[in-house]
């Protein structure tokens, strides 16, 4: 095995076979000139990332094998100070990106105590000497397999340095630490959906009809909606809201930090402190994670305490109704992986759509954050202990998933359920921002490996529209299988033009 040092601590072990080129520093990744890599450059040093080596690795020409094909793989090692720790990004062709992080030592504690040298084993042979990734030392998301199998391409690594926390509950507070929240007033552009920017009052001599915006997770009001404001329909679906209620508001808050109960909380409160008159009536789009908000907000919390307030219509967007496996923790490698994808291949749609670069997304900035603050939480912990309580709170299997599926009671006075639905079939849609490899890394490893069913590559379809003892609520005709079944992710729901019109159509 030849070593290559990189600086910065950072030492290459590799065989002859693959090659090793160090990226110059002036070429890194912070000062990276592309559209998207400067969108990725600004998140992930808001996230608190230092790039500490850059590098690209690829099979040598003529060896017709990738890496995992190599019976010594490269190890990537990385010298660490006390109370810091290092994760591996790759990024493989057509913008497909990857996480990895430190090996395990048998015997020796997850989060060590003062400086330490950490490994990146990047493929290792199995008992049989086949090379494979299912051990438990090496700890990766499939896409980051698929990458490494692919080694005849170049790959390009990064050596990330951050500030660890020594325990989870710590870290996950600073997750989203920095994060303002508060209640929107949606009647102006995207640049002032942000909390504390003014709000007109509303009359108080008569009842109010507002529309209820609810963000998903990883994200923020501007970061989950701007889409809508990028095409013609989503404009004309957000002119015509204004014009048909009184107000149209959201509110930014904590999904990983905090449950959806805390949320639910923190928006009732938000809005009486708002002055809502009596017997005003609330309508609501919720998307993604924000449909358990929603739904503890009218379904407990309303029922209890403003029981005036009438409830009119709900749209859920790719909700988590039904809960969604990715928030196993056993899981959470690959929904990073997944979310870093889709977060910056949603921001491409958006780029192709409006003409407008990616780099001024919020979807990235405030996605691409708080991701990188999340895997920074638990990339040296255990999976018995994890906890993050605004994912726990997504587990299919979990408290409040049952409690608001199990519910008796109160059906007379909820709203008329509608959901949009997506079944996503990776392909190359340059529209849609996702590449060749891209498509194929999701269809290879996530959609038949991961899911096992229809999904959008968040949620499984089925999901969606589960409202257990509540399901009559769900209209006739309410649910639009949007995108014939084929085109539409998580994260693009809002840049579709049938999205829009029939968001409009059922608000009307």
């Amino acid at each position: 095995m030849a070593q290559v040092d990189l600086g910065g601590g950072v030492v290459v072990e590799t065989a002859e076979r693959i090659q090793v080129r160090r990226v110059a520093a002036d070429a890194a990744l912070a000062a990276a000139v592309e559209p998207e890599r400067q969108a990725l450059t600004g998140a992930l040093a808001l996230a608190g990332f230092e790039v500490a080596a850059e590098m690209d690795l690829r099979g040598k020409p003529g060896a017709g094998v990738g890496l995992a094909a190599s019976a010594e793989s490269p190890k990537i090692k990385a010298d660490v100070a006390a109370g810091e720790s290092a994760v591996v990004l790759l990024e493989g062709q057509g913008g497909v990106f990857a996480w990895g992080y430190p090996d395990r030592q048998p015997g020796v504690a997850l989060s060590a105590d003062g400086a330490r040298t950490l490994t990146f084993t990047l493929a290792r042979p199995r008992q049989d000497g086949a090379l494979g990734f299912g051990l438990s030392d090496l700890r990766r998301g499939p896409i980051f397999n698929w990458l490494v199998d692919k080694m005849v391409d170049p790959v390009r690594a990064y050596v990330l340095k951050f500030a660890a926390g020594k325990i989870i509950d710590v870290a996950v507070k600073k997750i989203e630490g920095d994060m303002a929240t508060g209640l929107i007033g949606m009647a102006g552009g995207p640049d002032t959906w942000i909390p504390g920017h003014a709000i007109p009052p509303l009359a108080k001599a008569k009842p109010a009809k507002i529309l209820l915006m609810v963000h998903g997770t990883f994200s923020s009001t501007a970061g989950s909606f701007t889409q809508l404001a990028k095409s013609p329909d989503g404009q004309a679906f957000l002119a015509h809201a204004r014009g048909a209620y009184d107000a149209v508001l959201s509110f930014d808050h904590k999904t990983l930090a905090d449950t959806p109960e805390q949320n639910a909380r923190a928006i009732l409160d938000a809005l009486i402190a708002h002055g809502v008159p009596p017997n005003s009536a609330l309508d609501a789009v919720a998307y993604s994670r924000g449909g358990l908000v929603y739904r503890e907000l009218a379904e407990t919390l309303l029922a209890q305490e403003r029981p005036d307030i009438k409830l009119g219509k709900a749209v859920f967007v790719g909700c988590t109704n039904g809960g969604t496996n990715l928030a196993e923790p056993e899981n959470w490698e690959a929904m990073v992986d997944l979310y870093t994808n889709i977060i910056l291949a949603g921001a491409r749609a958006v780029a192709f759509a409006s003409g407008a670069g990616v780099a001024v997304n919020p979807l990235v900035d405030f996605g691409i954050k708080t991701l990188g603050r999340f895997l920074q939480s638990f990339s040296e912990v255990a999976i018995s202990d994890r906890r993050v309580p605004g994912l726990a709170a997504m587990e299919p299997d979990g408290a409040l998933v049952g409690k608001l599926n199990g519910a008796a009671g109160g059906l007379d006075r909820l709203a008329t359920y509608h959901a949009v639905t997506s079944n996503f079939v990776p392909r190359f849609e340059p529209k849609n921002g996702i590449s060749k490899e891209l498509a194929q890394a999701l269809l290879d490893r996530i959609t038949n490996r991961l899911f096992q069913g229809d999904n959008d590559l968040v949620v499984h379809t089925k999901a969606m529209t589960q409202f257990g003892t509540r399901q009559s609520r769900l209209a006739n005709a309410a649910v639009l299988p949007v995108g014939s079944g084929e085109d539409i992710y998580h994260t693009v729901y809002f840049t579709s033009d049938e999205v829009a019109r029939q968001l409009r159509a059922w608000l009307t």
